[in-house]
């Protein structure tokens, strides 16, 4: 009798929008302050980023932040890119929410001595430095992305998972369809149509998610392309006394954006993250990133606890001195193995 197969091997890879858990964690825990002081976004982003670390066993940790500027690269495609925000793509402004701003900085600090791996760019938005990780994903690799921004769903494939913040739940090619009405492989093509309201994209006139779910049933359970869209339009068309001016305007490109008759082209540039928008300086800085080992010298888990009673985190956390060293330990399962990989990389 043969012996049953092993069963595969993977390492496994947890990358973080930084910006996005931390504004989760910010809002979700307004009420705490230390010494008059906020500390809410410092506590919760830990405890949050824990319960992930401690639910999952992960191999390596990357968190990816938004830059100062981030998001000039597809403002310099479609002028009305996130417009709606009151963002300054070229002129530094003073941070809409202070605390905010200093806690991001605090967090940073938190994540260098815990040996997680971090990326920033001042042009660069978190989505795409994710996205470009998972372009080059190895073989033996699984990765889950932590966020609550629904653009990364593009990404999901079979060994790409994402944990949607705000849904407590890893969506996953399999279980896609019990969270939304859409085929997870169709993800760019509905933004591409319809737009992205958060991020003021603008799409085709009269047409949104529903719209495209009515007429074109099929999204739900397979891949589909624009020309198929359109192919159908004309079958649609063909049968029906009168003409549906809403199918029409896919047809004819009619946007209240000022895309024009580029809509698909433009859309597609600023949407597709399989093609992610980066400068040539980010990805070699990401390349280095994501193979080089992390450097252990002034990096120790004592500076952790230090920042911690600064901050006032040891008195949210229960338990006392004992509370505080547990709260660690799912951090120290990384710390070992970037301590491993340095050795293993520099003997």
């Amino acid at each position: 009798m043969s012996r049953p197969s092993k069963k595969k091997k993977y390492t496994n890879t947890l990358l973080i929008d930084g910006d996005s858990l931390l504004k989760t964690a910010y809002h979700g825990a307004k009420n705490l302050y230390y010494k008059e002081t906020h500390i809410g976004g410092i506590y919760q982003f830990l405890t949050m980023l824990r319960k992930c670390l401690n639910e999952h066993r992960y191999d390596r940790v990357f968190v990816f932040w938004d830059g100062i500027f981030s998001g000039r690269l597809r403002y310099d495609i479609y002028k009305e890119y996130k417009s709606n925000r009151d963002k300054d793509f070229y002129n530094e402004q003073p941070p809409s929410e202070p605390d905010l701003y200093v806690q991001k900085e605090r967090v940073m600090g938190y994540c260098e001595e815990l040996f997680i791996r971090q990326f920033i760019d001042e042009v660069i938005e978190a989505d795409d430095s994710i996205a470009y990780y998972c372009s080059q994903i190895k073989e033996d690799e699984k990765v889950v992305i932590m966020t609550n921004d629904r653009d990364i769903l593009q990404l999901i494939n079979e060994r790409v998972g994402v944990y949607v913040i705000n849904l407590k739940t890893i969506v996953t090619s399999t279980n896609f369809a019990n969270y939304f009405k859409h085929h997870y492989s169709n993800v760019k093509l509905l933004k591409i149509i319809s737009g992205d309201a958060s991020d003021n994209i603008k799409g085709i006139k009269g047409v949104s998610e529903k719209t495209l779910l009515k007429y074109f049933p099929e999204i739900s359970s397979k891949t589909l392309t624009l020309d198929e869209i359109f192919s159908k339009i004309e079958s649609i068309q063909k049968e029906r006394k009168t003409r549906l001016k809403t199918l029409d305007n896919i047809i004819n490109k009619v946007t209240l954006g000022i895309q024009g008759e580029s809509i698909f082209e433009i859309n597609e540039k600023i949407i597709n993250l399989k093609k992610p928008l980066l400068t040539e300086s980010s990805k070699e800085s990401l390349d280095e990133l994501f193979v080089s080992p992390i450097d252990p010298e002034d990096r120790n888990t004592k500076n952790v606890i230090k920042m911690m009673l600064e901050d006032g985190l040891t008195m949210a956390i229960p338990g006392g001195r004992d509370g505080y060293i547990n709260f660690l330990q799912p951090f120290l399962r990384i710390i070992k193995k970037e301590q491993s990989y340095y050795n293993k990389i520099k003997n």
